[in-house]
């Protein structure tokens, strides 16, 4: 396929390129760099590496075409001795260039004439958003399991150190260990105290407690109020260490990119626990690699911007979100032909693109042609509770069987009483 335009002069005309048609070793299977046109029936082709290449084209006076995809299905990479995919293309001679997703790299550097970079991209990580914890356990969730042992440990405290002062009055007030736990244990579910005791110090703790209890109360309550409507998520990955960490496996497509091997070669301790975690599956097979992401069982990685769009965009996994952290983040480029005489005049064209702020403009415009507008905006919002919700029998579920718990253990200790007075013993445990 050819694209043409006029030989007009626009600014200086040079002679190696003037009116030359290049051969563009490419592959339209790169979001949203190089692809097919959307709601396209002939085929047409469209990216931002057309893009690019369209804008200069008047300027330096050219023609190209381009391939649909690699001879051999693989992306770029050296292996046995020689390069394969689109790099294999442009280095057996046969196309002049690639303009497809590559990053400069020192092993590509020395077999190919790199341009100089016009964005920076790595290969980004989708996994599946964690379920939202059962909605029976919003009752404790305003407080942390740490806080919960800390207060049970708290009234355990003052409970023991209340009946061992109190066995030291004259007079003593609670009498019982179980008086005692139960004087105390109002205050922290907002129960008045039976009555006061009458020496001095007994006050002050008791008032001291009592103040305890009230906060306790008002700081529970607070917390509740937001956690029985909106949903609690357990904590999910953010980082690639986190991920390297977890149980989790990662899957890929393998089409020839040097990602799988410089995993589990790497040096990072991180990046080689992902690497030796890596399931590959042949390209084009999507599929699988997302259906073990909806099961939660693996992550998915790609080059960034092609994953986000062929997760949320191709395969609607809309409970699903990218991680922030990048897997070899570096600078885009696209490869000539070793000593290609006239790639200095493209590596000024990309300067002049990248510089009037184009480049990032089309990469925003193309994302949005698959994400629609303002997608980043609204995955943040997707992650909230952004309306009301009013309470459901569903939300109380916690709440109502802390109620059956309580008058379980009610009625337990009221056989337990009545036990106690038949058979005429007092049990040990009520009797300091």
């Amino acid at each position: 396929m050819v694209t043409h335009y006029s030989r007009e002069h626009i600014g200086s005309k040079i002679p190696t390129t003037e009116g030359h048609e290049f051969s563009l070793g490419t592959w339209l299977d790169d979001y949203p760099y190089l692809h097919y046109k959307l709601d396209s029936a002939t085929g047409e082709a469209d990216g931002i590496a057309f893009e690019m290449m369209d804008a200069m084209a008047p300027w330096l006076d050219y023609t190209y075409t381009y391939t649909n995809e690699s001879y051999d299905f693989n992306w770029g990479d050296f292996v046995n001795g020689s390069w394969n995919g689109m790099l294999g293309m442009v280095h057996s001679m046969d196309y002049d260039f690639t303009v497809n997703y590559f990053m400069i790299t020192g092993e590509r550097s020395v077999a190919f004439d790199a341009s100089t970079t016009y964005w920076m991209e790595g290969f980004g990580l989708a996994l599946l958003t964690p379920r939202p914890l059962a909605k029976w356990r919003n009752a404790y969730y305003p407080f942390t399991p740490e806080v919960w042992g800390v207060l049970a440990g708290i009234l355990v405290l003052a409970v023991f150190l209340m009946y061992w002062q109190d066995r030291l009055q004259p007079e003593p007030f609670m009498r019982t260990f179980h008086a005692t736990w139960a004087n105390l244990a109002c205050a922290m579910v907002s129960q008045s105290v039976p009555r006061l005791p009458k020496s001095l110090w007994q006050r002050v703790f008791v008032g001291a407690w009592l103040l305890y209890g009230f906060i306790l109360v008002i700081a529970y309550t607070a917390n509740l109020i937001a956690f029985l409507t909106i949903p609690v998520f357990p904590q999910r990955i953010e980082t690639v260490e986190q991920l390297a960490k977890s149980d989790k496996r990662v899957s890929m497509c393998d089409y020839g990119e040097f990602v799988p091997g410089a995993l589990r070669s790497s040096k990072d301790p991180y990046y080689r626990a992902i690497g030796n975690r890596l399931d590959l599956f042949r390209y084009p097979d999507y599929d699988t690699p997302t259906y073990l992401l909806r099961k939660g069982t693996h992550a998915f990685i790609e080059s960034y911007l092609f994953n986000m769009i062929l997760i949320f965009a191709d395969y609607e996994v809309k409970d699903s979100y990218m991680l922030k952290e990048q897997v070899y983040p570096g600078h885009l480029c696209w490869y000539f032909k070793k000593n290609t005489p006239w790639k200095h005049k493209f590596d000024l064209g990309l300067r002049r693109l990248v510089e009037a702020g184009l480049v990032p403009r089309w990469i925003k415009l193309k994302t949005e042609d698959f994400m629609g507008r303002d997608f980043e905006r609204r995955q943040i919002l997707a992650a909230k509770e952004t309306r009301l919700t009013a309470l459901t029998l569903e939300h109380l579920q916690g709440v109502f069987l802390i109620y059956l718990f309580i008058n379980a253990f009610a009625v337990f200790v009221f056989f337990l009483e009545v036990l106690s007075i038949q058979m005429g013993v007092v049990s040990s445990v009520f009797v300091g």
